[in-house]
């Protein structure tokens, strides 16, 4: 089952994106992913969660954030 799709324009214009990940369906794996980071208030703790349970993610970066 697939949640989101994106639409048929975005995947035209990132062909190179990965979109689906094949050979997991039977798999109990969630993807996550944070936008807008990193936070000073809030990424510390994020991280300090995923690396307390072994939880890989990826996080999105915003220029200004990064800059910061």
């Amino acid at each position: 089952m697939f949640i989101e799709r994106p639409p048929l324009l975005y995947r035209l214009l990132f062909p190179e994106a990965v979109w689906r990940v094949k050979g997991r369906r039977n798999s109990k794996v969630v993807f996550l992913t944070f936008d807008d980071g990193p936070i000073p208030e809030e990424t510390p703790w994020v991280l300090d969660i995923l690396d307390h349970y072994g939880i890989k993610a990826t996080f999105f970066l915003v220029g200004d954030n990064v800059r910061r």
